[in-house]
């Protein structure tokens, strides 16, 4: 093979591989790895995560708060409520939408009891200590980025690992913690840090075929000054 023909085959080559830059030139796009920086925060009341806010029922002073509120402020004053109802029905465990009431800064856990015909309804203190016990989590029950923000104050975790950003309220060594994430970040993978933007991807696999048309042009004509050798 001649000098003419290698460089022919050299051209063809590198236009080949121009041309199909769709391939390997972001095929699917630009892919992002997402990250979440989870903060823990020392706190001595049970906190407003997303699973205190269904678990404990808060009512203020306003009776008018809701329907469930103006029962619920008698009831914490010692006043239970009675219902006359079928005897063939019984009270279910879910009876309550709630494990606790919040009313006048103390916390209740709410009864249900049917005697006869007779449903009473009514509120029994509990200690603010047993209200966080029973919410939050214990620290070998966490997740890893959990535990790690607990011991070191932060923590950062990618979207593989965390099943979804939320919050957690955690116990450790007699102490609760609140851990959140406070901070998220789209960080491009696969081609290095920058992320091009759509028109930068197309302009690339642009040039990439022009690119690879010339080649094939020229290996087109190497190949024919070597046939003339």
């Amino acid at each position: 093979m001649n000098r003419e023909n290698r460089r022919a085959v050299v051209l063809l080559v590198l236009g080949v591989a121009l041309l199909a830059n769709p391939l390997y030139l972001y095929p699917d796009g630009v892919s992002y790895e997402k990250t979440y920086t989870y903060e823990a925060s020392a706190v001595d009341y049970p906190p407003h995560t997303a699973d205190a806010f269904y678990r404990v029922k808060s009512c203020g002073w306003n009776p008018l708060q809701s329907a469930e509120c103006a029962g619920i402020i008698d009831m914490a004053r010692g006043d239970p409520v009675e219902l006359e109802l079928n005897p063939d029905r019984d009270v279910y465990s879910e009876f309550w939408s709630f494990d606790y009431v919040r009313t006048d800064g103390r916390y209740f856990e709410p009864n249900a009891t049917l005697d006869g015909r007779t449903l009473t309804l009514s509120l029994h203190p509990v200690s603010t200590e047993t209200v966080k016990r029973d919410l939050s989590e214990d620290l070998d029950e966490v997740p890893h980025h959990v535990r790690e923000a607990v011991r070191n104050g932060s923590s950062t975790v990618t979207e593989e690992h965390a099943y979804e950003a939320r919050s957690h309220y955690v116990r450790h060594d007699g102490q609760y913690y609140v851990v959140e994430p406070v901070e998220s970040e789209r960080v491009p993978t696969g081609w290095g840090w920058k992320a091009p933007s759509d028109a930068a991807i197309d302009a690339m696999r642009l040039a990439a075929w022009i690119g690879g048309v010339a080649c094939v042009w020229r290996a087109g004509e190497w190949t024919e000054r070597g046939r003339e050798e």
